[in-house]
């Protein structure tokens, strides 16, 4: 049986190992920034829909109860299995990176719901984007595509250090469709 596209939300554990019922569906983590990036995340799953409709997805947002994206969340989790959203992050980037895709999008900051907590935007995504570049280049079989709108802060920054610590021209792409196109390839490469 095929699983249609379900989410993993935080901090929600789902089995998703060899002898788990979604041992052989791919797992795509939505990666990039969260805080004032506005709700890409939402245009990206209907962007994979399109294109992969069986596999389960990985989106580090919390969406309110009443949210009508939950109704895609995988119906039997197990909850309190991690202490915090970094752990459950950590567990889903790794089988996304060897069993689906970790798909970064670097969207320009929402002009209208900005970060507002003080902190730079996309701090966390930048350093993410730096360790997974240092794991491609120990382990080139993982899957990680990189997309960014071209007004995107330090993107220049980005691209040379992926090119310098890979050793290749990393490629990066400027559109979400183009992302999701590479990111499902990667499933059958």
């Amino acid at each position: 049986m095929e699983v249609v596209m379900q989410l993993i939300l935080p901090k929600n554990f789902v089995e998703v190992g060899a002898d788990s019922f979604y041992a052989k569906t791919p797992l795509f983590f939505l990666a990039g920034p969260v805080l004032g990036g506005g709700d890409w995340q939402r245009k990206m799953l209907h962007l994979i829909n399109q294109r992969q409709e069986h596999c389960l997805v990985a989106i580090p947002c919390r969406y309110p109860e009443e949210d009508e994206i939950r109704r895609l969340h995988v119906p039997n989790y197990a909850q309190n299995v991690f202490a915090h959203q970094t752990h459950w992050e950590r567990c889903y980037l790794r089988h996304a990176a060897q069993k689906g895709c970790i798909i970064f999008w670097l969207g320009e900051e929402d002009k209208f719901n900005p970060r507002d907590d003080g902190e730079p935007y996309a701090r966390d995504t930048r350093g993410e984007i730096g360790a997974w570049g240092v794991h491609l280049k120990y382990v080139p079989s993982f899957r990680v595509v990189v997309g960014a709108e071209p007004g995107f802060p330090g993107l220049s920054v980005i691209k040379r250090n992926l090119d310098d610590e890979l050793g290749y021209d990393f490629p990066i792409y400027s559109t979400m469709e183009d992302t999701v196109k590479a990111a499902v390839r990667k499933l059958y490469e």
